[in-house]
């Protein structure tokens, strides 16, 4: 899992979504750094607050940005957008009630998140966003 790296496979065409998908790899860099130090539970919080204010504010950026241009597929972004938030809340609280191995399960679902949203959801507005002159 730690050679999970930015690639030109995760290039969405749009230079301040790829910026701030980058800022994902960097939270789970720093997840992964914190996962070999086990009780460092300062990291893991401010890891928890990295990626919950990324999700509100790359996700509303995006969101904003698709529906400024009519994206068609705003729906579903909105929709898988809504269960990261949920998710990172979750771990927020879970975090809070010191739930063990919360740092493997954030791992699992961040690297999921990346290969299923990135690759997958946002490649598609790709194309789109570029014919409106956005990149």
């Amino acid at each position: 899992m730690t050679n999970f790296k930015w690639d030109d496979s995760l290039d969405v065409g749009i230079q301040k979504f790829n910026e701030q998908h980058k800022q994902l790899f960097k939270c789970l860099e720093n997840l992964y750094d914190a996962m070999e130090n086990k009780n460092d539970k300062l990291a893991l919080a401010q890891i928890i607050n990295d990626l919950l204010r990324y999700a509100k504010e790359h996700l509303t950026e995006e969101e904003t940005c698709l529906l400024l241009y009519d994206y068609p597929g705003y729906d579903e972004q909105r929709k898988q957008h809504k269960i990261f938030i949920e998710k990172m809340t979750q771990f927020a609280n879970d975090f809070n009630e010191d739930k063990k191995l919360i740092h493997v399960e954030m791992a699992i679902f961040i690297k999921n998140w990346i290969i299923n949203h990135v690759k997958g959801i946002d490649k598609k507005y790709t194309e789109f966003l570029n014919s409106k002159g956005v990149y």
